[in-house]
């Protein structure tokens, strides 16, 4: 479902699904269910209106989305300054709050006396206030968690963000073991899913950089990345080479070092493939692990293949990269493992052992006992 309007308004099918089965559990009828569902989506959609009119002020483009676990706003345009992000980040917050004050009014003044509708509102007035404070805890990626964030940031740069994170972390975690103790099961399940998410970005902060925080430099990458998808692969190799000579280091240069790589191993220029994933070898995603392992090979770098064997094999458990195991492991005269691996090989079959061993490769260790022992029986 979209809304058109000056704020753009995108609703998923889950968001009802989500709510509907929220207002079921603390319900338990069909009419308490509805109730409980036109609640959270007032409650999400003041809420993210209020991150999007901030945004309006600071002339940016934003547009909200309700998605299963709740509401996203984004935005864009110029690039603001921490404490114009701060309040954009604030302003949903005391949306919130404000909600829980009209509630708050409407029930002291009395003006209504149909039990129904002042038990909705009591209801309204709670949910309110709960999730207002509850959204200000400093964990990512709740809003607390980024007025944390966009704090830490401007004093710290990028240091800040990752000190957050592992706040954010350490804070979520403790909520999710606390709320299981006391058999609050929906709180920490999210919690437990907000500590996961913070250590798996803190685990993968270690290798960001300023630049990986640039939203012009990640909205580049993103074009490059849509270029590829759209099958314009000479547009994307000039954007990804364009941003390898900007970043020099970090997550936008190790994935644009990763895709142009692939790039040149498809235009059938391995050497510049090998290169360019050689120096992020540290760095490699799955799908780059086994073209490194195969061009390395090639390049006759088989210390990058006994590297990244057990790694390749495990992605890609083939007859070829056992037996580019076992040739690279006889190059470097490690008898064993190369007789392992050429174990591992033959068991896929069709396969003829007695001429592998004369093959180059094997020459300094074919006469070795522990070699020659794998094919004895």
């Amino acid at each position: 479902m979209k809304m058109r309007s000056k704020i753009p308004i995108r609703i998923h099918h889950f968001f009802w699904i989500f709510a509907a089965l929220i207002g079921f559990l603390m319900s338990q009828s069909l009419i308490g269910t509805l109730i409980w569902i036109v609640i959270i989506f007032v409650s999400v959609i003041v809420h993210e209106l209020g991150h999007a009119i901030m945004a309006l002020v600071f002339k940016q483009n934003p547009k909200i989305e309700l998605i299963a676990m709740g509401g996203l706003t984004s935005y864009k345009g110029d690039k603001l300054k921490y404490w114009q992000q701060f309040l954009i980040v604030l302003n949903g917050p005391l949306f919130g709050i404000f909600l829980f004050l009209i509630a708050t009014l409407i029930l002291w003044l009395n003006f209504f006396t149909n039990p129904t509708l002042v038990g909705t509102i009591k209801i309204f007035q709670v949910v309110n206030l709960f999730w207002s404070i509850v959204n200000l805890l400093p964990v990512l990626p709740m809003d607390g968690g980024q007025l944390l964030r966009i704090v830490l940031e401007a004093i710290f740069g990028i240091r800040g963000f990752k000190i957050a994170l592992l706040i954010g972390f350490i804070i979520a975690a403790a909520i999710a073991l606390f709320s299981f103790a006391v058999r609050y099961y929906l709180l920490g399940a999210l919690f437990f899913l907000f500590a996961f998410q913070s250590f798996d970005m803190y685990r993968k902060s270690k290798n960001i950089t300023p630049s990986d925080r640039d939203d012009t430099l990640a909205e580049a990458f993103a074009k490059a990345q849509l270029l590829m998808q759209e099958g314009k692969k000479r547009d994307a190799q000039k954007i990804l080479e364009d941003l390898r000579g900007k970043t020099h280091q970090g997550l936008i240069f190790t994935q644009a070092t990763q895709l142009l790589a692939f790039l040149y191993y498809e235009q059938k220029d391995n050497k510049k493939a090998y290169e360019y994933l050689l120096s992020v070898k540290d760095r490699l995603q799955e799908d780059a692990v086994c073209l490194l392992h195969k061009l390395a090979f090639e390049e006759d770098n088989y210390q990058i293949v006994k590297d990244l064997s057990a790694s390749c094999y495990k992605l890609a458990p083939t007859k070829e990269v056992a037996l580019i195991n076992a040739r690279s492991f006889a190059m470097l005269g490690d008898a064993k493992p190369a007789g392992g691996w050429l174990r591992t090989a033959k068991e896929f079959g069709q396969i003829d052992i007695s001429k592998i061993i004369n093959e180059k490769y094997f020459e300094k260790i074919k006469e070795d006992p522990i070699f020659k022992n794998f094919f004895s029986k």
